[in-house]
Formats: structure tokens, sequence, C-alpha cells
């Protein structure tokens, strides 16, 4: 591996000649450079055209331990942009980048269920909902999606436009699929994959006695609420009630049946 020091303030990068095929790797090392240092040299390293928005400014700091190749450099740099409120648009041979809040007004590209765009990048993507309104999964999937996304149902075909970063598009769509399922009996088994279901049971025990439904009613059962029972052995909760109130705790039990974030 042959070091190389470009003087990008005080940035540290390493490029490094892997074999015959001239595979490069970058080790990205920058305290406090200008984030237009950092795109120019983006640009150098992954062979892309940029123009930059007027209103895109400020300092960047990266610390990395390993080299990176381009591909790896480029969802590391959309990672940075999201960190500083800013978004890459592609928009033909080249990529803008704007703000985060003009980012979806702006040509980003629309995907679909075999898409490979991941990470940061920002997406639209429309969903198709079969088995319950989709209308109904706007008030549920709403927290989840940030103040410079987009977030809408289209009553006429039942389906769910996003518009947000890619990873943030996949994690919302999988919780539609949880949801959207068929539901005609009246009781339901939920396997957890990572929660405990004695203790999602709990929360949510304690989440209708706060809100009662049926006005009050210590049996939320006769009054069309939801029953809701743990079965230890296969780790799953059984869920009883009526369509509407079922498809709020299967809403609420995918948000908690989650696992924890690392970083």
């Amino acid at each position: 591996m042959k070091p190389f020091m470009k003087p990008v303030l005080a940035a540290l990068i390493w490029l490094a000649l892997a074999g015959p095929s001239l595979a490069e790797t970058v080790t990205l090392n920058l305290k406090d450079a200008d984030i237009s240092a950092l795109i120019s040299t983006v640009a150098e390293v992954t062979d892309r055209n940029f123009i930059i928005d007027p209103r895109v400014k400020g300092k960047v700091t990266v610390i990395s331990t390993r080299p990176m190749d381009s591909d790896e450099v480029y969802q590391v740099f959309l990672s940075i942009l999201k960190v500083h409120g800013f978004a890459a648009v592609p928009s033909g041979e080249v990529i803008k980048i704007v703000p985060d809040v003009n980012a979806k007004q702006d040509g980003i590209p629309t995907v679909g269920d075999g898409s490979r765009v991941r990470g940061d990048a920002m997406v639209t993507r429309v969903v198709q909902v079969d088995n319950v309104a989709a209308a109904q999964l706007v008030p549920i999937l709403r927290p989840l999606v940030p103040q410079q996304g987009h977030l809408a149902a289209y009553p006429a075909t039942n389906v769910l436009i996003i518009s947000d970063r890619a990873g943030n598009v996949d994690r919302l769509v999988s919780i539609v699929r949880r949801i959207d399922k068929v539901s005609d009996s009246e009781i339901e088994v939920i396997p957890l994959q990572h929660a405990s279901a004695n203790e999602v049971v709990r929360v949510l025990t304690s989440l209708e006695r706060a809100a009662p439904a049926g006005g009050g009613s210590k049996t939320p059962a006769a009054a069309g609420g939801p029953v809701l029972v743990a079965d230890e052995r296969t780790n799953s909760v059984l869920l009883g009630g009526d369509r509407a109130a079922r498809l709020r705790m299967r809403a609420i039990i995918s948000h908690l049946d989650t696992p924890l974030e690392t970083g």
C-alpha cells in the first residue's frame, strides 16, 4: 500500500493501489475541513461530478481507521451530508448537493422493491398496500418520517408515497409489510423476533389502561378494544379485538419489535 498525502485543510487522505487491477482505496481523516473541499476530494476519488448549492457551507470532521473503496467513500459522504442537513440528488451526469428541505422537491430517483439504492441516498418509493387502508397507515408511520421527508396516501389505488433516505424508506416498507396482512380471524398470532412477548404485552396493557377503549371500561374486549396475551413458549403475542383496534396494536408491536440501534 503506497501512502499519498493530499492537503485538504486538516484532512489526511491515504491512497492505496491494490495489485495489477489498480483498485483504489482511501482512508479519510478529516478535522474541521471545509465541506466544499471534502466534495472536491470525493469527486476525485469516486469520479463523480457535483454541482454545489450556494447554501451548502460548513466544517466537517470524519475519523476512519481502515481503507475504503470508492463506493464506501461515497456512502460515508452521503452520511456526512445527512448529518449536516444536506442531500445528494442525481441529475443526469451530475449530482446536485442541496439542503435537505429542497431535496424532496428535486429529481430524486423513484425506486422499486428490487432497488439497490441504500444508505443515506434520497429516494421516492411507491408502496402498494393490499389488506388495509393506506390512509390508516399515514398517522401510524408519520412519526418515523423526518421533517424533510414526505409521506402521503393515494386512496384511489391504495398506495403510500414515501420520500426519504433509502435506509429509512426500507425500514418503513418493512413495517408496512408486517402490518399489511389478511386478518379475517378475530384472534391473531404475532411472532416476535427481537422483543420479549411478556414485555410487549406489559407495555401495551399499560398503554390501554392509560387510555382505555370504550370510555374507561375495564373490559376493552367488550367495547371492541384489543385483547393481548403473551405466549412465552413461542415468544408470540395473541391479539384479539375488532379490525381497527388490531391494526393499531399491530403497528405498535412492529415498532417495539425492533433490534437495538447500533452506531
